[in-house]
C-alpha cells in the first residue's frame, strides 16, 4: 500500500516543495524515516504513532517506510509531522485521496492536537508558485498563510479536523480561511519616539534626516548622556512607510525565525528596530547555526539594526558585517546547503570615545578602518548645554511628522531617478557607474571636492560616500532631482566625513 503527499521546507525566506512518500508492507511494526531529516522529524515518528491513535484510527501492523524527496535536499522543523500522519493513513486506506492537490504543514501533540510551527508564510507562498490548489495548517498559523492571495487555506485544530476536510466538500467549507487583506498604514502612521523630545543636537538630527532620506549609514561618537540613543531610537519615525511587498518579506523573515508567534500581529506594519547587546556573537548577529536561522541583520531587513556601545563589541563580530552592509544578504553556506536570507537594513551604531572609566586618558576607537568607512556620516555628539536642558519646551521644536515630509518628498526624487533600473534603490545604494551618471558637479562643488580630497586625504569609498550624501542633501532642497550638486551640497557632506583622530581630538 502506498500514498504519496505534498508538503514544503523553507530555504531562507523562501521553500521549495517536499514529497512525502509512504509505504506500508508485511514486517516487523515501525515506522522509518528516509530522505535525509533532521532530529526533530525522526522524533516525529513518536508523535505520529500516539497522535494516530488518541485521533480514533488505528496504526497499521506491518513495517512503515516514508521517504522525504528530494533525498539529498536536508529536511527540518516539526511541521512534518502532519504530512507524515495523513500520508499512513491514505497508504492504509483509513480516509480516502483528496480530489484537490494540497500541501499539509503541522506539528502534532501525542493526543492529535495540532500546534503552531515556523515558516509557514514562505511554503504557503512556494505552494502558490507550484500551482497547489490549498495549504491545510494549525489553526494559530492561518491568517499568516492567508497573506498569500490566489491559494485556499484551511485551518486545522487536530489530525482529525483534517481527515473530516478531507472526506467531503461540505466539511471542507468549515475549515476555510478568508484572503487577509494587507492593510499597511498610512502615510501619517509614526512608529518612535517623536523628534520634539530630542534636546538640543541640532546637527545630530539634520544627519538623521540625511540619513533616513538616503538610507545612508551613521555612527554617533560622544560622551554619555548627550542622547545618542534617543537620536537612534527617533529614526524609525521619519522612515517612508513600508510597501506591501517589503513588509511580506520582513513577514517572511520572522516566519521564519519562530518570531511571529510572539508578536501581537500575524503581519508585520511597521520598520523594525533591532538593537543587540554588545555580548551578541558572529552567529547571533550574522545568521548561522547547524540549521541556520536569520540573525539580527536579517531581522532589520527594511528597517534599521542599531548597535549601541559599538566599541564594546567583539572586534572580529562587527567586521562580519561588513559584507551584508555592501551586498544586502547574508549566505550561509554548510557541507550539503546554503541558504540566503536578505539583510539590507540602516545601520545607526553609537559609541563613547573613550574605551573605559579606568582608561579616561586613552581614548580609541575599536573600530577597523574597513567597518569605519562603512558609515556615510559620522557625527559628533557634544554634551547637552544647561540651557538646552533647563529651558526646553517640545512643542517649539521641529516633530518627527515634519522631517518625515521632507524625507518623503527626497525619496520621491530618488524613485524617479530609479526607475528604470532594478538597483540602486535609493542614494546610498549607487555604484560607480550611477555615481558618475547622478553625481555631477558644478564648477565650484567640484573645486571644492578637489582641495577635500588632498586635505582630508579621502580613501576611495569615502570620496563615494561624499558624493552620495551630496546627493540626498540636495534631494532634501528644492532642487529637481536630476540637478548639479552645488558647493553647499558638497560642503555640508564633507563636515560628516572626519578620521576618527579628528573625533578623538574634540
Amino acid at each position: 500500500m502506498f500514498a504519496q503527499i505534498s508538503s514544503g521546507v523553507t530555504l531562507g525566506i523562501n521553500a521549495c516543495p517536499i514529497s512525502i512518500e509512504a509505504d506500508i508492507s508485511r514486517g516487523l511494526p515501525q515506522i522509518q524515516i528516509v530522505g535525509l531529516p533532521d532530529a526533530s522529524i525522526n522524533e516525529s515518528r513518536e508523535r505520529v504513532r500516539a497522535a494516530i491513535k488518541a485521533s480514533g484510527f488505528e496504526l497499521p501492523l506491518g513495517r512503515i517506510i516514508v521517504n522525504m524527496a528530494p533525498a539529498d535536499l536536508r529536511k527540518e522543523g516539526t511541521h512534518f509531522d502532519l504530512p507524515i500522519a495523513i500520508g499512513i493513513l491514505l497508504a492504509s486506506g483509513q480516509i480516502k485521496k483528496p480530489e484537490q492537490n494540497y500541501w499539509f504543514l503541522g506539528e502534532l501533540s501525542l493526543n492529535g492536537q495540532l500546534r503552531p510551527t515556523n515558516g509557514v508564510l514562505p511554503i504557503t507562498a512556494a505552494a502558490k508558485e507550484q500551482g497547489i490548489n490549498g495549504i491545510i495548517v494549525p489553526k494559530e498559523n492561518a491568517n499568516e498563510a492567508a497573506l498569500i492571495e490566489g491559494i485556499e487555506v484551511y485551518a486545522a485544530n487536530s489530525l482529525q479536523d483534517v481527515a473530516n476536510l478531507l472526506s467531503s466538500e461540505q466539511e471542507k467549507a468549515k475549515y476555510f480561511i478568508p484572503t487577509q487583506k494587507l492593510q499597511i498604514d498610512d502615510l501619517d502612521a509614526q512608529f518612535g519616539p517623536d523628534f520634539k523630545y530630542v534636546k538640543g543636537q541640532y546637527q545630530a538630527k539634520r544627519a538623521l534626516e540625511i540619513a533616513a532620506a538616503g538610507g545612508h549609514n551613521i555612527l554617533f561618537v560622544g560622551e554619555p548622556g548627550g542622547g545618542k540613543s534617543m537620536l537612534a531610537q527617533c529614526l524609525p519615525s521619519i522612515l517612508p512607510p513600508l510597501s506591501k511587498e517589503m513588509a511580506l518579506d520582513i513577514t517572511k523573515v520572522y516566519s521564519v525565525a519562530g518570531l511571529l508567534k510572539n508578536m501581537n500581529s500575524f503581519f508585520i506594519k511597521e520598520r523594525p528596530f533591532r538593537a543587540p547587546h554588545h555580548s551578541i556573537s558572529g552567529a547571533g548577529l550574522i545568521g548561522g547555526g547547524s540549521s541556520p536561522k536569520p540573525g539580527e541583520v536579517s531581522l532589520a531587513h527594511n528597517g534599521v539594526l542599531f548597535l549601541d556601545e559599538l566599541a564594546e563589541f567583539d572586534k572580529k563580530t562587527l567586521d562580519n558585517l561588513r559584507q551584508p552592509i555592501e551586498s544586502g544578504e547574508v549566505i550561509i553556506s554548510r557541507a550539503r546547503f546554503s541558504v540566503k536570507y536578505p539583510s539590507r537594513f540602516l545601520l545607526i551604531a553609537a559609541c563613547n570615545p573613550s574605551t573605559g572609566t579606568n582608561k579616561v586618558h586613552s581614548k580609541k576607537l575599536i573600530i577597523s578602518a574597513p567597518l569605519w568607512d562603512r558609515f556615510g556620516l559620522i557625527v559628533w555628539v557634544p554634551p547637552l548645554k544647561p540651557t538646552e536642558l533647563m529651558k526646553f519646551n517640545p512643542e517649539d521644536q521641529e516633530n518627527s511628522k515634519q522631517i518625515k515630509l521632507r524625507v518623503l518628498k527626497a525619496w520621491h526624487k530618488q524613485t524617479e531617478r530609479f526607475k528604470n533600473l532594478a538597483l540602486p534603490t535609493n542614494n546610498a545604494s549607487m555604484g560607480p557607474r550611477e555615481i558618475k551618471e547622478f553625481c555631477k558637479l558644478d564648477v565650484a562643488a567640484e573645486e571644492l571636492l578637489k582641495q577635500a580630497v588632498v586635505s582630508l586625504a579621502l580613501t576611495g569609498r569615502t570620496y563615494d560616500h561624499v558624493l552620495r550624501t551630496a546627493r540626498t542633501i540636495a534631494d532634501l532642497s528644492e532642487t529637481t532631482f536630476d540637478a548639479l550638486l552645488q558647493e553647499e551640497h558638497i560642503a555640508e557632506a564633507i563636515q560628516y566625513r572626519v578620521s576618527q583622530e579628528a573625533l578623538l581630538s574634540k
